[in-house]
């Protein structure tokens, strides 16, 4: 079986970065009374706190962006070291913190408490690359401002009342996966690219298991050079099971200019990786686990 998309490599992700995030409730009034219709987010604002277990500067990165994300959503928000008075705290905990040379992977729990009590919670998965984990990295405002994007919208769930949409479980399950690098890709996209994989599957249900995988996903990017000053390229990824059956490829492609993918992947990563998800869950579809 094989899933194409044409012209559906996104080789670039416009990414505001975070910068310094507006405070816009830094001279409001505070909640000081005990009024229930205080208890809106909407109306007094959200305190974003950084996230614990998190280093620095990443833990405060998360939480700038994550704001400014919770901004664009219409709904008032403000990163700050505690809450000095808004209606509303978010508080974000990353759990089952597991290091490799290539790169970290997390579940973020972000939970919403007003002053009554809590609100919420939401469970996040994240793959993080090393680079933006260790202090210094260049990285960690995109990795940052990627993590909030995915958060935000299910975060707004909390914030109307309402738990997050889940994906409705099927009875029969998706199979384990392992995700080989990336052979023949330039820069760092052998690692980038399979850590931002690792994340977009992890959050459409599908389960990692480096030991003992009911399939692994292989890929390997081939380029061309065309006229222009142009490279053609291809990423093809093949799910092959336990028992050696191959079980089909997933191809993605498209024309860049020349030495665009030569350095640091950043953000394209993830564009990439979001673009072939949905043909990839397909194709591991195929061969679902029975209950």
């Amino acid at each position: 079986m094989v899933f194409k998309k044409g012209a559906v490599l996104a080789l670039a992700l416009a990414l505001c970065a975070c910068g310094s995030v507006p405070q816009p409730f830094r001279d409001a009034p505070r909640a000081t009374t005990d009024n229930p219709l205080l208890d809106v987010p909407s109306a007094v604002g959200i305190a974003v706190l950084p996230v614990t277990h998190v280093p620095p500067p990443l833990n405060r990165e998360i939480s700038k962006a994550l704001a400014t994300r919770l901004q664009a959503l219409d709904i008032p928000a403000e990163a700050v070291d505690s809450n000095a008075g808004l209606g509303f705290t978010l508080t974000g905990d990353a759990q089952n913190v597991v290091t490799a040379p290539s790169g970290v992977t997390a579940t973020i729990v972000w939970s919403l408490r007003s002053r009554r009590g809590p609100s919420g919670e939401y469970r996040q998965n994240v793959a993080i690359p090393a680079n933006a984990w260790r202090e210094g990295a260049t990285s960690v405002e995109d990795v940052a401002t990627q993590l909030a994007g995915a958060a935000g919208v299910s975060i707004v769930a909390l914030v109307g009342g309402e738990a997050p949409v889940q994906v409705a479980v099927p009875r029969a399950r998706l199979p384990r996966i392992a995700i080989a690098p990336v052979e023949g890709a330039t820069g760092d996209g052998r690692e980038s690219l399979r850590l931002a994989l690792i994340q977009v599957m992890f959050e459409r249900g599908v389960a990692r298991d480096d030991s003992n995988p009911e399939v692994t996903l292989r890929a390997v990017m081939t380029s061309e050079p065309v006229p222009g000053d142009q490279l053609k390229v291809a990423i093809v990824w093949r799910a092959v099971g336990r028992d050696g059956k191959d079980l089909g490829t997933v191809r993605l492609d498209n024309t860049i200019p020349a030495g665009a993918l030569d350095g640091p992947w950043g953000p394209t990563a993830f564009a990439i990786a979001t673009a072939a998800a949905p043909d990839l869950v397909a194709l591991l579809g195929t061969a679902a686990v029975a209950p």
